[in-house]
């Protein structure tokens, strides 16, 4: 490390890294989750995006268990980030990874009869 440490922005991670002769290496992320107290000694966690979905995801299982909502309503409402609504996303996230990790190869996503990604992968080259 060289000097005292070194703090790294990692957008790809939504966090910072930071490394330090004292503490070695430590992966945060204040905005996910917050694990100090704030300034009277109280948890402050509750802000972060990280346990605002941990607990928007509770709420919506105990109504949908409990019949006073359904997963329709999830689906419409978009507050909840349900494996059908990002799926199209991570299928692009990783196909510019994958032409990244190839040298700027082109990449074709393969979608199924419902416009769902059913798999990412090299273009095939003629």
């Amino acid at each position: 490390m060289g000097q005292k440490g070194e703090l790294h922005a990692d957008q790809a991670h939504r966090g910072y890294d930071t490394a330090t002769d004292e503490a070695g290496y430590a992966a945060l992320n204040p905005l996910y989750m917050r694990y100090t107290p704030d300034a009277n000694g109280y948890f402050a966690g509750q802000t972060g995006y990280g346990y605002i979905s941990i607990a928007s995801f509770i709420d919506a299982v105990a109504a949908v268990n409990s019949g006073s909502k359904s997963i329709s309503y999830y689906e419409q409402e978009g507050v909840l980030a349900l494996a059908s609504k990002t799926l199209g996303v991570t299928a692009i996230l990783q196909a510019g990874r994958l032409s990244l990790d190839n040298g700027g190869a082109a990449v074709d996503i393969v979608y199924d009869d419902h416009g769902q990604p059913q798999e990412v992968r090299l273009a095939k080259t003629s």
